[in-house]
């Protein structure tokens, strides 16, 4: 009996001590998890750090029972005063001034070119024998028939003759026939021809001379017409042809 009880007895305290030490594993497990959690803190996910620990941005905002001064606007009060007489011409200065007010130069006149002068008679005698326009006369001279390229001014012996118009002397000397002539070119292009004077000449070839020049005096050199009275043979020609000495005088000739 007393083995019995003993057995029994044993098994009771085998599981008895079993039990306790389970539960002292148990608690010593307990203990250390708990430890662990408080050494090492729980891992956070990098992104949720940096945003939990970027600074605050700074903001700065009047305290609140900080009230601002009242603003006063004051407006510039402006005079007008009264204009010196100095201004005043100022004033009218500018009004007479002013590109807007001022009025338009008048135009300039046009120039207009000096009336061209016309020529003058180189003598002033009758029309003894006129241009004959081409048709064809009978000289009293030689008695051929030819054209007459000029007119014929009776003057008495010696009497000036002067030119025309202003221009150049191209030639002055004797000519068979026409005698002493001198022969003048001038500016528009046309040309005369003084033809039967005197010896002695006034001009020379190559002198440049103006209208009423005296270029010497009637004389009877002219052999070509010499039956006829003393007189001036004159001759005009324009582009190299002969034309009426009476249009170019404007109808002056007698």
């Amino acid at each position: 009996m007393k083995k019995t009880t003993r057995a029994g007895m044993n098994g009771k305290g085998f599981y008895a001590a079993l039990s306790l030490s389970i539960a002292m594993v148990g608690a010593a497990c307990w203990y250390a998890y708990s430890q662990a959690g408080k050494l090492m803190p729980p891992t956070v996910p990098q992104s949720s750090i940096a945003h939990e620990t970027a600074p605050p941005q700074a903001t700065t905002a009047p305290p609140a029972t900080q009230t601002q001064p009242p603003v006063t606007i004051t407006r510039p009060v402006y005079t007008t005063a009264p204009q010196t007489q100095e201004a005043e011409e100022a004033a009218a200065i500018l009004r007479h001034t002013t590109p807007a007010e001022t009025e338009p130069p008048a135009p300039e006149p046009a120039e207009t070119e000096a009336p061209v002068e016309q020529p003058i008679l180189p003598v002033d005698g009758k029309v003894i024998l006129p241009f004959s326009q081409g048709e064809l006369v009978k000289s009293p001279t030689t008695g051929i028939w030819s054209t007459h390229n000029g007119v014929d001014l009776a003057v008495p012996l010696g009497t000036e003759v002067v030119a025309a118009e202003d221009g150049t002397v191209t030639f002055a000397g004797r000519e068979a026939l026409w005698g002493i002539v001198v022969t003048m070119l001038h500016e528009n292009g046309t040309v005369t021809r003084y033809c039967g004077l005197n010896e002695g000449l006034n001009v020379q070839a190559g002198a440049v001379i103006p209208r009423g020049t005296v270029l010497g005096a009637v004389g009877d050199t002219n052999e070509a017409e010499s039956a006829g009275e003393t007189h001036l043979h004159f001759e005009v020609m324009q582009n190299d042809r002969y034309i009426d000495p009476d249009s170019y005088f404007a109808g002056a000739l007698q």
